[in-house]
């Protein structure tokens, strides 16, 4: 047999034998996959879910989140299946917890989405009622499976009848149908009738949604989220991703009409608000929580690291956020001052933890500390540093060195932020004095050399603008909002 022909049956060998790796490739990797099918019961408040994905004997859903407890009681009738699809025994030994004896690839069960805290935590939890509701896989998909794990690929569909739709900033693979990898990350809001707008900021769409009526019109809120991304862009130099969502519902239950609850999940806000009947006070009421929570989408959620810094992602970001406010004339400079008397009256008996301490406790003990006194020292860190530059230096400096810098994947983001913050001050003395030590504050003492004044004799403390100001007392302060219009005491 010649070489020619003992070369070309060689290649042909390699060649079936390449198809046959590429479709056993394709085989594992379609194998793999975990396909959720989602059926709405909205009378009842309810879904119904079945999941299709690799053989496990155990099944383990959350049972906490955001200090939110016995979630694992919202999975009902859960059941089994075979091969040939006869139902298994299934054993529970606690809420949200389930075994077979042997390993199988189709369960069903339903979650009840009734309300089961208070209203403030509802953005927080999947929830359903007659007219919409906001799924969000990592409370309703078995945990310790192919379900949940971090990279696994995921197709879920939802069966709707009209007139509900859905929407997600997930990957639209089919009608009704979405690809998602993270389920942490993911959320869904199902309604009827929504209502879908967009608009786009410098590259970004963001997808406005809703399917109820507000004091505003839909085009005013994409307008103030626009205005708000617009300045957070300024802050960061780009965007984390090409889109994001921001969902708009009110609360399933009475509320009161300035109540609010926001949480930011990957690239989608989700915000429930009351409705005020005013559009002024409306839309007031809106830019708090969208200055904060669009804040999220570049930190924490741009970042890749780990551990509980929410003394910086929640707290500083409240105090960074209002700055932004401040610059879009969203607040003025003595609502913002008063916001930080109100964040030292609400945490000045809080002095036995650090904010690294309160962080881990955040849902139980230090919740003050990660929001109130983060707040204020964020307000202390910001007013030494741009003092100690002359104002060529902000909080909104270390913000950007954070998400433009190269740190390791799985790095401690207490460790790292505070690395940022000794960095750019030029001392490692606030961060060590202020976060990794527990601290009582003396207000007064502390803004007095900034030209700010802290009366707490009265019920609540006032902090105004002294009479009389040094120029480089009136140039820093100006540069947080600061003028002759604004001057007065709160």
């Amino acid at each position: 047999m010649s070489m020619q022909v003992i070369s070309i049956i060689s290649r042909r060998f390699l060649l079936a034998a390449g198809v046959v790796a590429a479709v056993c490739l394709l085989s594992s990797h379609l194998s793999a996959q975990t396909n959720i099918g989602v059926r709405l019961i909205p009378d009842s408040a309810r879904i119904s879910i079945e999941l299709k994905g690799a053989p496990a004997s155990s099944w383990s859903f959350l049972d906490s989140y955001a200090g939110i407890v016995g979630l694992g009681s919202r999975i009902e009738h859960f059941a089994a299946f075979d091969e040939r699809g006869a139902e298994v025994p299934v054993t529970q030994s606690a809420p949200g917890q389930f075994k077979s004896a042997n390993p199988v690839k189709r369960i069903r069960y339903e979650v009840n989405l009734r309300p089961v805290s208070r209203a403030a935590d509802f953005s927080h939890l999947s929830w359903l009622d007659k007219e919409r509701g906001v799924l969000m896989p990592l409370d309703f998909l078995p945990r310790g499976t192919g379900a949940t794990g971090v990279g696994e690929n995921r197709r879920i569909h939802f069966q709707l009848a009209a007139p509900w739709t859905v929407q997600s900033n997930e990957t639209k693979v089919a009608p009704d149908e979405f690809a998602f990898t993270d389920v942490a990350r993911a959320s869904f809001a199902v309604g009827t009738n929504l209502r879908v707008s967009q608009t786009n900021v410098s590259g970004l769409t963001l997808n406005f949604v809703t399917n109820s009526d507000w004091a505003f019109t839909d085009a005013d809120a994409l307008q103030l989220a626009q205005q708000v991304l617009s300045a957070h862009r300024e802050t960061f130099g780009s965007f984390p991703g090409k889109t994001a969502t921001l969902v708009l519902f009110p609360f399933p239950l009475a509320v009161s009409a300035s109540q609010w609850s926001a949480e930011t999940r990957g690239s989608t806000v989700t915000l429930l608000m009351g409705k005020l009947p005013s559009k002024v006070a409306a839309l007031a009421q809106l830019s708090t929580p969208l200055t904060h929570e669009l804040f999220h989408l570049w930190i924490p959620n741009a970042l890749t690291l780990e551990g509980n810094y929410d003394w910086f992602y929640e707290g500083f970001t409240i105090y960074q956020a209002s700055q932004t406010a401040v610059k879009l004339g969203l607040l003025t400079f003595p609502e913002f001052l008063n916001s930080i008397a109100r964040a030292y009256d609400s945490s000045k008996a809080e002095g036995s933890l650090s904010l690294i301490e309160a962080s881990n406790r955040r849902f139980t003990s230090g919740l003050n500390s990660v929001y109130a006194k983060s707040q204020v020292i964020a307000c202390l860190y910001d007013l030494r540093l741009r003092s100690a530059t002359r104002n060529k230096h902000s909080l909104a400096d270390v913000y950007r060195k954070l998400v433009r810098g190269a740190f390791p994947a799985g790095s401690d983001g207490s460790d790292v932020a505070g690395r940022v913050l000794s960095e750019e001050i030029g001392s490692n003395e606030f961060v060590h004095s202020f976060v990794q030590n527990p601290v009582s504050l003396n207000l007064a003492n502390e803004l007095a050399p900034f030209g700010l004044i802290v009366d707490s004799r009265g019920v609540r403390t006032q902090i105004s603008v002294a009479e009389k100001l040094s120029k480089a007392q009136r140039d820093l302060l100006r540069e947080l909002g600061y003028n002759a219009a604004t001057h007065a005491t709160l």
